[in-house]
Order: structure tokens, then sequence, then C-alpha cells
């Protein structure tokens, strides 16, 4: 049984409106991908060190944070480029043939412009469990045996430089090694990043568990650098936005989660 029939001014109304919604659609359609080709690309200098940077897949702790900020930037698509060594990175910003880097000290010599704040990083001491050592500040350090990365006499500041109490102290260049050496006995204490220690562990087959993290060290924060002095402003509001909706530090903790880590 058919329905009723439409006059013919009913029947160029629905196929105005059928074109109408359809031509809506096309636009909408349109203006996403004109806004998405129309994206310009950052490309951006990283560094090499996991879990802070993994290359395979655009990852890490610093690239994940890059990414969630530039979700607010649709008008800007980051390109990351890893692997290249610290004075090549820098080389190649000055020549113009990148447009940002990625961890720059406050006191580094920028030509451009400095964001806020960005990445942070947690150099801790780190003791075994089964020690029960109670350390709350440096002078706790007194009479153990420590083992820091190298550079860390220059680096963790004047207190720590001039601080002679140690009962051995030694620097290494590979800060993954520390974890074995305090597991196998040969330090009281490491000293050193913390998401770089966690991850070692698996080398050594040790869990997070295992050991105490004694937060005794100023958290480091280091920012973007980009050529253009334009950038850190719309970078810095996106920023605000995604520290707001609380995924900055969902990000961080989703790493110390990956790493068995528990307060």
């Amino acid at each position: 049984m058919s329905g009723p029939k439409l006059t013919i001014a009913e029947t160029q109304e629905r196929w105005i409106r059928l074109i109408m919604k359809f031509s809506t659609v096309i636009l909408a359609l349109f203006i996403f991908g004109t806004s998405e080709a129309g994206a310009k690309e950052i490309s951006v200098g990283m560094g090499n060190y996991e879990p802070y940077y993994i290359a395979k897949g655009d990852t890490g702790i610093f690239p994940d944070i890059l990414k969630a900020v530039f979700r607010y930037m649709p008008d800007h698509q980051p390109k990351f480029l890893f692997g290249r060594p610290n004075k090549r990175l820098w080389k190649d910003f000055e020549n113009g043939k990148i447009d940002a880097v990625a961890n720059v000290f406050d006191s580094a010599k920028l030509e451009g412009c400095k964001s806020d704040p960005v990445f942070r990083f947690r150099d801790i001491a780190i003791s075994k469990t089964d020690r029960n050592l109670e350390l709350h500040g440096l002078s706790d350090l007194k009479g153990l045996r420590v083992v820091a990365f190298q550079g860390a006499k220059k680096f963790m500041g004047p207190a720590f430089k001039a601080f002679d109490g140690f009962a051995e102290y030694s620097e290494i260049a590979d800060q993954k090694l520390q974890s074995g050496m305090l597991y196998r006995g040969r330090a009281d204490v490491s000293i050193g990043d913390m998401f770089l220690f966690l991850q070692s562990l698996g080398k050594i087959k040790a869990q997070a568990k295992e050991f105490a993290f004694h937060d005794i060290f100023p958290v480091l924060t280091t920012r973007m650098g980009f050529r253009d002095r334009d950038m850190c402003s719309v970078f810095n509001m996106a920023l605000r936005k995604v520290k707001s909706s609380g995924e900055y530090e969902a990000i961080f903790t989703s790493y110390l989660n990956k790493f068995g880590y528990q307060k």
C-alpha cells in the first residue's frame, strides 16, 4: 500500500533539504581536510635516551607531552627528529634547518624564544628496600657508599659538590649500570634520574618494589626552544590546558605504572 502522493512543490522541497544536508556534510569534510592539510609542520629536534625519547613509534615521556600540547594547536603539526647528536641538533637549529628543540635548559643561549617549563626530571637517591635507610637530606648520605652519574658533582649544585662525607663516591658514564651496582651491593645509594633507573631494572631482572626512592633533591625542569618568537605564546597557552586537564601528570604516572613503581 503506497503512501499519499506528494505535490510538485513538496517534492521540490524535499530535494532541496536533501541537497542542503548533503552539501553541509561535504563542506564539513572539506573544512576538516583543509585544516589538516594546511597545518604548519614544526620540526622538533629530540634527544636520544629512553624512556624520555623513544624513536620507535614517536613516543616516550617527552614526545607524549608534546603531542598532547600540539592537539590544542590545530594549525601546527609536530615532526619529531630523533637520533641526532646534541651538537648537530643545535647547529641545525641555529642554521634554520629545525624549527624547535626540546629540553632546553634555562642557562642555554637561544636565538628565538623559550617556552614555559615543559619537561621534568627527577634526580633522586635510591637504596635497597631491605637496607631500611632513612634519607631525608644530603647529610643522611654521610658514611655511605654512593654511585652517581657522570658529572653529578657539577650538575647537582654547590651543596652536593662540597659534600665530603661519603664513605666512597664514584661516578659512571652509563646511568643504566648504577642499578646493577646497587642491586649487587657494590654501593649503598645510587643517585641519578628516576626513570632511567626504573627502565634499567629489566636488564638485571629486578623489580621496583625492591628499591626505596628518596626524593631529596630539587625537581629540574627544562623548556621548548622555538625559532619563531610568536610560537612561545601559542605553545604556552596549549601547555596550560594540558596541565589543567590532568593529562600532563597522567603521562608521567603512566610510565611509572609501566615500570611497576608505587609510592
